[in-house]
């Protein structure tokens, strides 16, 4: 940083310049790239993709809208002015750059994790200690009836948008301590959570469901009977956890998987099978 740190008008125009004037940018990003607000975006003119319903009137969900980057710094620069989004830019990158040194330190412990394990295993003076952390990187009973509990709430919270289209769930639980998050997380031998990345007050990573849960593909569907559906859950999880009041919370999506059969009067029977929409 310091005196290579880009001036304001270098920060304006590195902005302006990450895309072509005609290029479409989706209303989240708009708003988080930006700096506006769904009020903001009201005011400009879109185009909708996506959306609709499959075969048997199954949604897809509602579409996505798309803004132009050109008119998306105007109107930035228009509500905030030169001077205010040129603070927000540079409290921006200054909050990317804190996220990389942690990310950094996280991945350093990660390393001397896998370095000290490693270690262990091959040095034959510390074969104890190597029985010691297999053992321990293996579930104990009470992680693994977290695991199967946690999938059980997830599965209770799967359901539909009033679109049709499968909703996004969330569960949370209190009491973890930080070495069930740890070993939760395949991480057992971390109890101080040195390898995670802490922003705030939460540690957050994205990890996959069927890891988390200790689930077979199988074992994450959901039938729903009367909607003639299966929903299974979305191989990435967001998991956050705060150690400061020991929660943890899971936010997932999930795929729908439908079967729709048409029966026509001579007795034959047309099936289509639609996989993966969310």
């Amino acid at each position: 940083m310091g005196d290579s740190y880009p001036s304001a008008r270098d920060l304006v125009d590195d902005w302006i310049g990450e895309c072509d004037p005609y290029d479409m940018v989706s209303s989240k990003d708009a708003k988080k790239e930006y700096f506006l607000t769904a009020n903001d975006l009201a005011t400009l003119m879109m185009c909708s993709v996506g959306g609709g319903f499959l075969p048997g009137l199954i949604s897809t969900g509602p579409p996505t809208k798309y803004y132009f980057h050109e008119d998306l710094v105007n109107k930035s620069l228009r509500k905030h002015g030169m001077a205010g989004v040129v603070k927000k830019l540079e409290a921006r990158n200054k909050r990317e750059e804190r996220k990389r040194m942690r990310e950094e330190q996280a991945e350093q412990a990660r390393q001397r994790l896998m370095a000290a394990a490693s270690t262990s295993t091959a040095d034959g003076a510390a074969a104890a200690t190597a029985t010691t952390m297999k053992a321990s990187a293996s579930d104990t009973q009470e992680v693994k009836r977290l695991r199967g509990g946690l999938l059980n709430m997830a599965k209770q919270n799967m359901g539909f948008e009033m679109s049709g289209s499968p909703k996004s769930w969330k569960i949370g639980v209190a009491g973890i301590s930080k070495a069930t998050f740890a070993a939760l997380m395949g991480r057992p031998t971390d109890v101080d959570l040195e390898s995670f990345v802490k922003n705030g007050a939460y540690y957050k990573e994205q990890y996959d469901a069927s890891k988390l849960f200790g689930a077979s593909e199988a074992q994450l569907t959901k039938d729903f009977n009367q909607e003639c559906v299966t929903q299974k859950i979305g191989s990435s999880l967001t998991v956050r956890y705060k150690p400061s009041t020991m929660e943890l919370s899971i936010k997932g999506c999930a795929e729908m998987y439908a079967t729709i059969s048409y029966r026509f009067d001579n007795d034959f029977t047309f099936q289509a099978l639609s996989r993966g929409f969310r």
